[in-house]
């Protein structure tokens, strides 16, 4: 299984979550885990996603994710399981 990093951070509104999960099923992207977080009006979300299904590469991922971010003005942003843990080891 292919797991990728997916965070969002901005302003909250309606739909946000919807365009994502949306854009997600458009691609064979398959939500494993999410976590979400909303405070004075922000929302910060982290999902790991199932990408072995995806037929793009990492770096068309997050200019599909760029879009979908303008879209619902949230910055967006995947990287690699591996990548992300080296990046945030103690």
């Amino acid at each position: 299984m292919s797991k990728t990093i997916v965070t969002l951070v901005g302003k909250d509104r309606v739909g946000i979550i919807a365009t994502v999960c949306n854009f997600f099923a458009e691609n064979n992207i398959n939500i494993l885990d999410l976590k979400q977080t909303t405070s004075q009006g922000y929302i910060n979300m982290m999902m790991i996603v199932d990408t072995d299904l995806y037929e793009g590469s990492v770096e068309n991922l997050n200019k599909g994710l760029e879009s979908v971010g303008a879209q619902v003005g949230c910055i967006i942003k995947a990287q690699h399981e591996e990548i992300f843990d080296m990046m945030h080891r103690i």
